[in-house]
């Protein structure tokens, strides 16, 4: 883990995709990191990789996704989606730093039992864009499993405008690459003042998103990925997350997880 402040204001984590299309993309279809750096082996163990298709012989999808207990999993809820349909098959890889690597000390293959979709998901507006995943079975936690801890209550109405982010995820390692890359990847961002992103996106953001843009000040935990700009995942553009912190009465609910003050 960084040895810097977190504000744990959010998770924050990108996903794999392909390319984006149109002026407000979902996430299934670009979201990604592009370039960054690679994480340390077991830098970031609550970091899960999410398989998913519809049925049993459908396209396979990618998703990232984030440890919050010992059972329960958190992303985004367009990564619950493929082509419109709800997915009925999900595979969590908990412990995996290298996609690849099937042998990985730690490594663990959980079967994904239910999927709970936040029930205000709008996929054109992106709103409510998260999504719980309750694992089959219950995790055993080590040095290379292990839970990120939700936002605190007394900071849920925090904007965090101007502090540093780091978002981390399988994506891709240069602009213009089109498969994921196997190695976990992280990389640094600043957090945007709502009014300018909104700006951005010709006021189409709803309340519940927070965007960050490339650059190097800190480090915190924010959000699920929710979309990208139709010209790609580079610098010019804010990426735009879902604020896990505006859901914790739902997480909490749902998982039994104490959030705390």
């Amino acid at each position: 883990m960084l040895q810097v402040l977190y504000l744990w204001s959010m998770l924050v984590w990108s996903v794999g995709g392909s390319v984006c299309e149109g002026e407000l993309c979902s996430r299934n279809v670009a979201p990604r990191i592009a370039g960054g750096d690679r994480s340390e082996q077991n830098g970031r163990p609550f970091m899960v990789a999410l398989y998913s298709r519809v049925g049993t012989t459908g396209d396979l999808g990618f998703c990232g996704g984030a440890l919050v207990s010992p059972e329960w999993v958190i992303t985004a809820a367009h990564c619950c989606f493929h082509n419109g349909e709800e997915v009925n098959h999900v595979q969590a890889i908990l412990g995996a730093h290298s996609l690849y690597d099937r042998y990985e000390h730690g490594r663990r293959v959980v079967n994904v039992a239910e999927l709970v979709i936040h029930p205000e998901y709008d996929p054109d507006t992106f709103a409510n864009d998260i999504a719980l995943l309750r694992l089959a079975n219950t995790i055993q936690l080590s040095d290379m499993i292990s839970t990120i801890q939700l936002p605190y209550r007394n900071i849920s109405t925090f904007n965090f405008a101007g502090a540093g982010a780091t978002v981390s995820g399988w994506g891709i390692a240069a602009e213009g690459v089109t498969f994921i890359s196997p190695t976990l990847r992280e990389k640094r961002m600043t957090v945007l003042t709502d009014t300018f992103c909104n700006t951005t996106y010709y006021n189409q953001l709803p309340g519940s998103t927070i965007c960050t843009y490339y650059g190097t000040a800190g480090t915190c935990k924010i959000g699920v990925t929710s979309f990208i700009s139709a010209s790609g995942c580079n610098d010019d553009q804010p990426s735009v997350f879902t604020r896990v912190q505006r859901y914790l009465d739902w997480i909490s609910q749902l998982t039994g997880i104490q959030i705390l003050y």
